[in-house]
């Protein structure tokens, strides 16, 4: 596949917030829906956490697990599935009966939709194995087809999309999602060039994290749903986390500091 001119963003955790929306407001509405990200935005969140995979007909949606039969009426795996046959599909009646009729987003529809209300975003790859370059191409695609005017950092657990985006949108900040810091931390960090490292909060080590701040790096934790753990992330040096209640957390860490959240 040739490489085009890539989209130019400026490095995303210039502009972090140290709240992010986890899939959304994913406690409130259904994960990576149109309703979780605009619950989000309305609780206050200024960044949104998504994961993108890509349908039979290699166009990036977003859905987080390889098998549809978690989030929505239908089965199979999405990498099966054209995109109209995943836009036929509910995807918000298994969280509540009041987000029946909720479909599957396009990349390119929630980048339409994030640049409406003004939402950074993290877009998760989640490729297939063996199909990472296909699923970073497509993110390429809908980024060239809609004009992002927002912050936006790409992570992923695969080495393979991290590289893989370095070669098409090098200019995108890129981010290592891992469950434990690994011993060989910064060798896996520069293999793509990675600014910044994501990890399990269970995982926190504070000596690391020091080492890895010292080094330069970013770093986002996930994830966090209270606000006395949240606020020892932050006070340890890491840049913000990931969370499903994205409200509560604003408030608690806004009154914490006698204001709004800011980092």
């Amino acid at each position: 596949m040739p490489t085009m001119i890539p989209f130019s963003s400026p490095d995303a955790y210039e502009e972090i917030s140290p709240v992010i929306a986890h899939r959304g407001a994913s406690g409130h509405a259904p994960e990576n829906t149109r309703a979780a990200i605009e619950l989000a935005a309305r609780q206050g969140a200024r960044w949104a956490e998504v994961d993108v995979t890509i349908s039979a007909d290699g166009i990036a949606v977003i859905h987080h697990d390889a098998d549809l039969k978690r989030c929505s009426d239908g089965d199979g795996l999405v990498i099966q599935k054209r995109l109209a046959e995943l836009k036929q599909l509910d995807v918000g009646s298994w969280f509540a009966e009041q987000y029946r009729g909720e479909q599957i987003l396009t990349l390119s529809e929630l980048l339409v939709l994030a640049n409406h209300l003004e939402l950074g975003l993290n877009l998760e790859i989640k490729p297939t194995i063996g199909r990472e370059p296909e699923t970073v191409w497509a993110i390429h695609k809908a980024l060239q087809q809609v004009h992002f005017e927002q912050p936006l950092l790409l992570s992923s657990f695969s080495i393979h999309a991290l590289q893989s985006a370095r070669r098409h949108m090098p200019h995108i900040t890129r981010a290592l999602n891992v469950e434990a810091i690994p011993a060989d931390w910064q060798h896996r960090l520069e293999e793509a060039d990675c600014a910044g490292l994501h990890f399990a909060k269970e995982f926190f080590d504070a000596a690391q994290v020091s080492a890895i701040r010292e080094a330069g790096y970013h770093m986002l934790v996930f994830t966090v749903n209270d606000a006395d753990t949240a606020q020892g992330l932050l006070q340890a040096g890491v840049d913000g986390v990931f969370t499903d209640l994205p409200q509560a957390l604003e408030q608690a860490l806004g009154n914490a500091r006698g204001g709004s959240v800011s980092h």
